[in-house]
């Protein structure tokens, strides 16, 4: 097939390359275009970069094209196959290959898009289509986020519990407490686990208020250092006129 920019395999015979596009028998004359992006679908986009590679240096080493002629010639056929597919009706029997199609294509289309070193700009009404669609599922995940916004909402508070003043530091020595509680006849496991020590700063931070005064997070961080074993330089100790509480386990 002489008006191809790809490497084809020779009719009847085995592919001398995985990459060579085409079927061994039938005429696909002016279908290289599908035969190219089939090709793509069965190597994968893990391959893509090598792919494209391969039918480039085949393409300008037999002087049917240069690079930027090439590279036109694909984004071309990618931005057509896109809209195409685009168009498929949801209920179309080949609706679940098509979305598998449609999503590898894009793929290839950002990364053909992050080797455009040839000025290379899509038709205005493929551009305006691909943004509209950006911008489709952009509004989704808005919408989806100012759901969970609304869900949270149920959970916050405008109110706080005040802490007597002067007394901020017997709150952390008895938050400090739970957080050693061990459970009776369970082999030493913990009451409560925090994923980090920052949780509890976070609570008392969001939660409380130190008299009339908010707490700032730096007042409490270093009360509540990350690792235990290696408390560091600036974790400080509840000073012992504040230890007005013990929680000890009931007889």
């Amino acid at each position: 097939m002489k008006d191809t920019y790809f490497k084809i395999r020779r009719p009847f015979t085995r592919r001398q390359h995985r990459y060579d596009i085409g079927s061994p028998v039938g005429f696909w004359n002016l279908y290289d275009d599908n035969h190219f992006l089939a090709r793509l679908y069965q190597i994968g986009n893990d391959e893509q970069e090598a792919f494209y590679g391969y039918h480039l240096k085949y393409a300008v080493s037999s002087g049917k094209c240069s690079e930027a002629e090439f590279y036109a010639h694909v984004r071309e056929i990618v931005a057509d196959h896109i809209e195409a597919l685009r168009k498929e009706s949801p209920f179309s029997r080949n609706h679940g290959r098509n979305r598998a199609n449609l999503k590898m294509l894009r793929i290839f289309r950002d990364y053909l898009i992050s080797i455009n070193t040839y000025g290379y700009l899509d038709p205005v009404d493929i551009t305006i289509t691909r943004y509209n669609s950006e911008i489709n599922e952009l509004k989704k995940q808005l919408a989806h986020k100012e759901q969970l916004l609304k869900e949270m909402k149920v959970f916050e508070t405008d109110q706080k519990i005040r802490i007597t003043k002067g007394y901020l530091y017997t709150l952390v020595d008895i938050i400090q407490q739970l957080g050693e509680l061990r459970l009776p006849n369970k082999d030493g496991v913990r009451l409560l686990r925090p994923s980090t020590e920052m949780v509890w700063v976070k609570m008392i931070s969001r939660y409380f208020q130190h008299g009339d005064e908010e707490i700032s997070i730096q007042t409490l961080r270093s009360y509540f250092p990350i690792n235990k074993l290696n408390l560091g330089m600036k974790y400080r100790l509840v000073k012992d006129k504040y230890k007005l509480f013990e929680i000890v386990e009931k007889e």
